[in-house]
C-alpha cells in the first residue's frame, strides 16, 4: 500500500498509512505557498490580480510520489518551477530531492521527473516517452510586470502570466541530452538509421508535437 504524504510547515515530513508510519528526517521542511510575484516596483502582486495562470492545471489532482508515497493531490507551478500539494487544506511544495523527483498524475498518467543538472535541461520536466531513448517537454510560464499608459490616448496593460513554447529533449542511450526543435533534429541524433526515420516521419504526416514526438521515438526504439 502506497503511503500517504502528511508533511507540516518546518517539521519533518510524516508518511502514513493504515498499518506504520514513517518519519523523514534530515529533511529540508516544506514551504508554503505564498501566491504573489514581485513586481518591477517591489510591491508584491497577488496571483488573483494577475492574468492568466502560472499553472499547468489550476486543479489539484491525485499523484504518487516516487516509489513509496501515493494519494497525494498535487498541481505543477510553471512559474516557479515547483509541484505544489495539499496538506490539510495547506498549499505547500515538495522538496526537489530523490525520494520526491518521480511524480505520476494519476488522472491522465502524466508523469514529472525532476533533474537536478547544473545547466540544462533542468528542474520538473514532463515525461514523454521512457525508453531506451527517452523524451522529456519543459514548460515555462513568465511573468510581466504591468506597464502604465504611455499617453491619454492609449491604455496600460495588466501584469500577466504568459505561457511560454515547450521545449523537448532527447536523452539517448549514451546518456546525453540534446534539445530538439524539430522531427529533423531528433532524427539528426540517429545518424545510422536516419534516412528511414526521416521516410517513417513522411510516409505517417508527422508533426512537431507529443503524440507524434512520442510515434517517432517509440519507432525509433524498435
Amino acid at each position: 500500500m502506497k503511503k500517504i504524504l502528511l508533511g507540516a510547515l518546518f517539521l519533518p515530513f510524516v508518511f502514513v498509512d493504515a498499518q506504520q508510519s514513517l518519519n523523514i528526517n534530515n529533511v529540508t521542511g516544506s514551504q508554503s505557498v505564498f501566491e504573489n510575484v514581485v513586481s518591477g516596483t517591489g510591491a508584491p502582486v497577488k496571483y488573483e490580480d494577475i492574468q492568466g495562470s502560472p499553472y499547468q492545471s489550476p486543479l489539484f489532482q491525485k499523484a504518487s510520489v516516487g516509489e513509496k508515497y501515493g494519494n497525494i493531490e498535487v498541481r505543477y507551478n510553471a512559474y516557479t518551477d515547483d509541484i505544489e500539494f495539499l496538506n490539510n487544506g495547506k498549499t505547500e511544495v515538495l522538496p526537489k530531492q530523490d525520494d520526491f523527483s518521480r511524480i505520476e498524475v494519476l488522472p491522465s498518467k502524466q508523469v514529472f521527473v525532476y533533474l537536478k543538472n547544473s545547466s540544462e535541461p533542468k528542474g520538473y520536466l514532463i515525461e514523454i516517452v521512457k525508453g531506451r531513448n527517452s523524451v522529456y517537454k519543459k514548460e515555462k510560464v513568465i511573468f510581466k510586470d504591468a506597464a502604465p499608459a504611455p499617453n491619454t490616448y492609449q491604455t496600460g496593460k495588466p501584469a500577466m502570466f504568459v505561457k511560454q513554447d515547450p521545449v523537448y529533449y532527447i536523452k539517448t542511450t549514451s546518456g546525453n541530452i540534446s534539445k530538439v526543435s524539430s522531427l529533423k533534429k531528433i532524427t539528426n541524433l540517429f545518424p545510422e538509421k536516419e534516412k528511414e526515420y526521416n521516410m517513417y516521419i513522411k510516409s505517417n504526416n508527422l508533426k512537431f508535437n507529443d503524440s507524434d514526438i512520442a510515434k517517432l521515438v517509440n519507432f525509433i526504439n524498435q
